[in-house]
């Protein structure tokens, strides 16, 4: 026998691995088929993309088609998810009761961005290594380590190793090179402290002006600790700003139990004549942040709020992402993420719709210097609200003196 088939014999492991998209793409028209909320779209959309990998090999241009595809299908909760992208180890988390896998992963702390350019830092979380290098709002990061930046792939594998970020902090300029010590993420873990991180009391042109970050709504504990931070840290505020933009949505219906007027102010009364109040709902003017970031539950509260005249609404539309979600796992660890029920607030559909600020700020956020104009917007119209109540509780108080 010729020594080249010899060796070709000896070598089985060189053998070819069988192509997976084929197959990946049959499931994902399965669940498709068999989940979307919409029967009949659909059973449209599987008519004309029945089979549509079976002739892919390369990942890129199956990833690229199946998104594309999922596209025409016009539903957010509607997407394709690989390990490397933004949203996987997120959904992951968010399902974590539902799917059993842990989704840790290498990261900064930082709300990523793309636009136009891109990728640019819309949030450095409180503590978090970002922070702690430098990096402000509206950076772009151009390069990691020489190499073009991926926010999953730049880091992957290098918690605890030091990473030099190509960082352009003004268009056009040369890239600035900032160094930052990725760390393992757990998830759920950096939502809630940055949650806890982000709540406190603003001094803004002679207010008292609370503040409040919920990224992500999903579980119980960032509403427990919402309703904690009311009626401890924040409690003697005047007013409060509270920040819905980016993260993830989750928020149920009870999440406007925070803030039911009808709820009862407590007031104990001690035999010496001390008096210890308790508010079980926050009732004092609330301001709304939101953004094209906002999605689902957000979006939920945010018009139940906007409806019954409980908040200003400040910032930019909201997704327009209110339908029902599930994650599928498929065989290659990749995630398809699928709307599987309709929803209406009050009757209303906001699916595709969102909801309108009452209060329209731009974001600018590529090369904003670190500046946010919405929360600075935000701040305003809480201090001015409060300028306005102040002054009816007073006019109040004369009108009953001159009776």
């Amino acid at each position: 026998m010729h020594l080249r088939a010899l060796a070709f014999l000896a070598l089985p492991f060189l053998a070819p691995h069988p192509n997976p998209f084929p197959a990946l793409g049959h499931e994902i028209v399965e669940h498709v088929r068999d989940s979307f909320y919409d029967p009949q779209k659909a059973s449209q959309w599987v008519a004309v993309n029945a089979g549509y990998a079976d002739a892919v090999a390369d990942p890129e241009v199956f990833h690229r088609e199946t998104r594309e595809r999922l596209a025409r299908l016009g539903a957010s909760h509607t997407q394709y998810y690989t390990p490397e992208d933004i949203g996987y180890q997120e959904l992951l988390t968010v399902f974590e009761e539902v799917l059993k896998r842990p989704a840790p992963y290498e990261g900064i702390g930082v709300d990523w961005v793309e636009r136009e350019g891109g990728w640019f830092v819309a949030r450095a979380f409180p503590g978090s290594p970002a922070e702690k290098a430098g990096l402000r709002r509206g950076d772009r990061i151009a390069t990691a380590d020489g190499a073009p930046f991926s926010p999953r792939k730049s880091f992957a594998g290098k918690a605890g190793r030091e990473v030099a970020l190509g960082v352009e902090r003004r268009r056009g300029e040369p890239l600035a090179t900032v160094r930052v010590v990725p760390r393992q993420v757990q998830p759920r873990e950096e939502w809630l402290a940055t949650q806890r991180e982000a709540t406190r009391v603003l001094a803004f042109q002679g207010h008292r002006i609370a503040y409040a970050l919920v990224w992500v709504c999903a579980g119980e504990e960032p509403q427990k600790l919402l309703a904690e931070a009311l009626a401890g840290p924040l409690a003697e505020a005047e007013a409060l700003v509270l920040d819905f933009r980016g993260g993830w949505g989750g928020c149920d219906p009870s999440f406007l139990d925070l803030f039911n007027p009808a709820a009862p102010v407590l007031t104990r009364i001690e035999r010496d004549g001390r008096r210890s109040t308790f508010a079980t709902r926050w009732t004092k003017p609330l301001v709304l942040l939101v953004d094209g970031g906002s999605r689902s539950g957000k979006e939920l509260v945010a018009r139940a709020l906007q409806r019954h005249h409980l908040a200003t609404l400040v910032g930019e539309r909201t997704a327009g992402a209110v339908v029902a979600g599930q994650p599928f796992l498929l065989a290659d660890g990749s995630l398809l993420y699928l709307a599987v029920s309709d929803i209406r607030v009050d009757g209303e559909r906001l699916e595709g719709k969102g909801v309108e600020p009452d209060v329209p700020v731009p974001s600018a956020l590529p090369y904003a210097e670190g500046r946010d104009p919405q929360l600075e917007r935000a701040l305003a119209v809480a201090a001015e609200t409060t300028t306005r109540s102040r002054a009816a509780a007073m006019a109040g108080e004369s009108t009953g003196f001159a009776t």
